[in-house]
C-alpha cells in the first residue's frame, strides 16, 4: 500500500511529475517509488510527464505528511480539478458532467448531475463501449463545440461507501480510448428513478428551455466569467437540438438511448427566446426618489417566446414571470409602483388591481436581491 508508515523515504524520487489539467497542468513532488508509479498509472491519459522539481509543486508530500496516501491522492484530483477549471475560465462552457464520445464520429455527450448522483456510475457502466473524455468537468469550446479532454481517474468509493475514494484509472476500468479532437453533439441531464414502483422504460425526453437551465447553470462553473454566459450557453444547446433529459432506474439501461442520441446529427433548433439588451441588463439610471424602485444590474439575462425574463445574477439563476419581467423592462430609471403602472396604461388596458399586483412584483424583486427600494 503506498504511502504506510515506516516506510524508507530513501525511496522518495527526487523528481517531480507534471500532470495535464485541462488546458494547465499540476506539479506533484515528494512521492515516494510505489506513489510515483501509481499516480503515473492512474494518470496516464492526462498526459505524465518527470520534470525538474520547481521550487515550489502544486502538491509536495514528503515523510511529515499527516494525510493517509488515499486521501492526499484524493485532494489530489480536487486540486488537478480545480486548475482544469481555472485554466478555463471566462473562455469555455464548463459543466459538472461526465462527457463520452461516439469511437467513430467523436460526437460527444455530457451527462449532467450533481456531486454524487450518478456521473461516475454512468461513465464505468457506458465508457467501455465509447470514448472516455472526463467524468467531473466537460471543457467545451463555444465557438465549434470542441471538447477538450480532461480524462482523469475516476473517484471510487470502496465497497463500505466510506472515503476517501480510491482512484482509479480509465484503463483498469476498462474504458474506452481518449479522442482528442471530440465535438459536443448532445447535452444531457441524468434523472435516475432510484426507487421505482415499477419498470422504468430508459429514454431521453427533449427539456423545455427553462426547465433546461434551471437545471444546467447550477452545475456550470464560472458562467458570469463567460461573455454573455446564458446567451451562448442557450446558443449552444440550439445547436445540439436542445438539452436532452435521461430517465433510467440502472446506468447499464442507457447505453441504447445514449447510442441513439449520439447515431443521428442533432437537428438545430430555432431559438425561443431573445437576448437581453446592454441597456436591459443595466442597474437603473439616475437618483431613486422616496418609494421608488431601483433595478440591479445583471450579469446577463434572456426573454422567453412565452413572456418569461431568465436573469443571471452571481451565478444564480432567476426566472420572472406574470408581471415580472414588465417590470424589470420599465425599471429603466427608477420607478414607483404607480409610476409602472402609468407605463402599463400608456399601451393598454390595466385591471383595478394594477398597482397592488406591481408592488407585490416589485417586492419579489428585492427580495430576489434584483432591485432594491430608494
Amino acid at each position: 500500500m503506498p504511502g504506510t508508515q515506516g516506510e524508507d523515504e530513501a525511496m522518495r524520487e527526487t523528481t517531480a511529475l507534471r500532470i495535464g489539467a485541462g488546458l494547465d497542468a499540476v506539479t506533484v513532488s515528494g512521492l515516494t517509488g510505489d506513489e510515483r508509479a501509481e499516480v503515473v498509472e492512474s494518470w496516464a491519459r492526462c498526459g505524465v510527464e518527470a520534470v525538474e522539481p520547481p521550487a515550489r509543486a502544486d502538491a509536495h508530500r514528503d515523510a511529515d505528511t499527516a494525510r493517509p496516501w488515499l486521501q492526499w491522492h484524493e485532494d489530489l484530483v480536487f486540486l488537478a480539478t480545480s486548475r482544469a477549471i481555472e485554466s478555463a475560465r471566462g473562455t469555455h462552457l464548463l459543466f459538472h458532467a461526465a462527457c463520452l464520445a461516439a469511437l467513430d464520429t467523436g460526437a460527444a455527450i455530457v451527462l449532467v448531475a450533481a456531486s454524487g448522483t450518478g456521473k461516475t456510475t454512468a461513465t464505468r457502466r457506458l465508457g467501455p463501449h465509447l470514448a472516455y473524455l472526463t467524468d467531473e468537468t466537460a471543457i467545451i469550446a463555444p465557438d465549434g463545440l470542441a471538447v477538450t479532454p480532461y480524462p482523469k481517474p475516476l473517484s471510487v468509493l470502496e465497497a463500505r461507501g466510506m472515503r476517501p475514494k480510491t482512484q482509479q484509472g480509465p484503463d483498469d476500468l476498462g474504458l474506452g480510448p481518449t479522442l482528442p479532437d471530440a465535438r459536443l453533439a448532445r447535452v444531457a441531464v441524468l434523472d435516475r428513478v432510484r426507487h421505482p414502483a415499477g419498470p422504468v422504460t430508459p429514454r431521453a425526453e427533449v427539456m423545455e428551455l427553462v426547465a433546461a437551465l434551471e437545471a444546467l447553470v447550477p452545475q456550470t462553473s464560472s458562467l458570469v466569467r463567460l461573455p454573455r454566459g446564458l446567451v451562448t450557453l442557450c446558443r449552444v444547446l440550439d445547436a445540439v437540438g436542445g438539452a436532452q433529459r435521461l430517465v433510467y432506474a440502472e446506468a447499464e439501461d442507457l447505453r441504447g438511448v445514449v447510442d441513439g442520441l449520439l447515431a443521428a446529427p442533432p437537428t438545430p433548433v430555432t431559438p425561443a427566446w431573445e437576448a437581453l439588451t446592454d441597456e436591459e441588463l443595466r442597474a437603473s439610471a439616475g437618483a431613486a426618489a422616496p418609494g421608488a424602485v431601483s433595478r440591479c444590474a445583471v450579469d446577463d439575462g434572456i426573454l422567453t417566446d412565452h413572456g418569461r425574463l431568465v436573469l443571471l445574477a452571481s451565478e444564480h439563476l432567476v426566472v420572472l414571470d406574470g408581471l415580472g419581467p414588465s417590470v424589470w423592462l420599465l425599471l429603466d430609471e427608477p420607478r414607483t409602483a404607480a409610476d409602472v403602472v402609468g407605463r402599463l396604461r400608456a399601451e393598454g388596458p390595466v385591471p383595478d388591481d394594477a398597482e397592488a399586483r406591481v408592488r407585490e412584483a416589485m417586492d419579489a424583486l428585492v427580495a430576489a436581491e434584483l432591485a432594491r427600494t430608494g
